[in-house]
């Protein structure tokens, strides 16, 4: 069956119009690409076009169910529900009588809430091809009929399914060609990285995203140098448990921020991303401990004088972290300073993490520093776009 392959954008793009025709889809793709994030992200957006407040359901207490239940028009859920961890009674409910010889189902609570009349929210089935057959057989009525033996889902729940590729070793069942059916089918493309950190129409590019989401300069800088370690091909013969993916990469950020000491770093990073890829991280914080940036922000003219590929996107480390934490007017001007005297590509880098890390105050004060006249012929199309 073939399967088109769409970047982030395109998929939320697609996700609207699903929800907007109630149309259930199926995502699949390699683990830790941003399946679960790209659809977290589109329902919240959906939410606040509905004028609804955004809830994610499986983080609520008892309690703010309950409030969900009483109030189904004031909410858009999103819920995550494991088909993996359920048996099929899960699903339908178990039998109670109701006193005159018939028996009522007595559905789950997430059930039921799906069916009052004014909910509006996305049930995602994630990892579902990690469910057995039987399981994903119980799933069919719920996805294209949106009803489970006698409750019936809304027309504003829509349900979304994800999983895993056989090649990705997750240990995943075939669909059944019956429930492949009842879906709309995408493959995500895992993401790359660039140096030029900016997404188009073919690619998602994660430096972008990591930009805007705080993950350490550290990590950025050696991944545009080493992209491959973003998202490597699997080894089938390695048995490593952790290993590079978008997603932890993410967790590997959390883990050493501000974290100074080298053999704590590649301690801290190894449990995220696997050893290999630790080592080669600490060894690109290593190297790049031999600029001297006081000496570079006294002296600007001396960022030329770096020659070592590696030195140079060490100093777009160095500098953009220190813009991260000094944003104002006259530190901007320091960093424009050195974009004027380094080369074009490393320049426009340099200039795009400090945007994208404090777009506000990047915009309001770069066209009225002094160095920005000279540069801005050459870089105003890639910065101000």
């Amino acid at each position: 069956m073939a399967v088109e392959e769409v970047n982030h954008s395109k998929l939320e793009r697609l996700l609207e119009k699903y929800y907007d025709t109630d149309t259930s889809h199926f995502i699949m793709g390699g683990t830790g690409i941003g399946k679960s994030w790209t659809v977290d992200k589109k329902a919240g957006e959906i939410a606040n076009k509905l004028g609804r407040e955004y809830v994610k359901w499986n983080k609520l207490s008892k309690q703010d169910k309950q409030k969900i239940a009483d109030n189904p028009e004031k909410y858009f859920f999103l819920m995550d529900i494991r088909l993996s961890q359920l048996d099929p009674s899960d699903l339908r409910g178990l039998p109670g009588l109701n006193g005159n010889d018939t028996v009522e189902w007595k559905v789950p609570f997430w059930l039921y809430v799906c069916s009052l009349p004014k909910a509006r929210g996305i049930v995602f089935f994630d990892e579902i091809n990690l469910a057995p057959p039987s399981i994903q057989a119980s799933a069919y009525q719920l996805i294209h009929d949106r009803e489970l033996g006698e409750i019936p889902i809304q027309p504003g729940v829509l349900p979304i399914g994800a999983g895993n590729r056989l090649e990705d070793k997750a240990n995943v069942y075939d669909l059944p060609r019956p429930l492949q059916n009842r879906f709309t089918h995408t493959t995500l493309k895992a993401p790359i990285i660039t140096q030029e950190c900016k997404s188009d129409e073919d690619t998602t590019d994660w430096g972008e995203w990591a930009l805007h989401n705080g993950i350490d300069m550290r990590i950025i800088t050696f991944l545009i140098q080493r992209p491959t370690l973003l998202n490597p091909k699997i080894n089938k013969d390695s048995n490593e448990r952790a290993f590079p993916t978008p997603r932890s990469w993410s967790v590997c950020s959390k883990l050493i921020q501000g974290e100074t000491d080298l053999e704590w770093v590649e301690d801290l990073a190894s449990t995220a991303v696997g050893l290999g890829a630790a080592t080669e991280l600490t060894s690109h914080i290593k190297f790049q401990r031999q600029i001297d940036l006081n000496k570079i922000l006294q002296h600007p003219e001396k960022a030329k004088d770096i020659e070592d590929l590696d030195l140079k996107y060490s100093l777009l480390n160095l500098v953009a972290e220190w813009y991260n934490k000094n944003h104002k007017k006259e530190h901007l001007e320091k960093v424009l300073q050195i974009s004027n005297v380094i080369q074009a590509e490393f320049a426009i880098l340099l200039l795009r993490f400090a945007k994208l890390r404090h777009e506000s105050s990047f915009k309001r004060h770069v066209t009225t520093c002094k160095s920005w006249k000279p540069i801005s012929k050459k870089y105003q199309k890639y910065i101000l776009g």
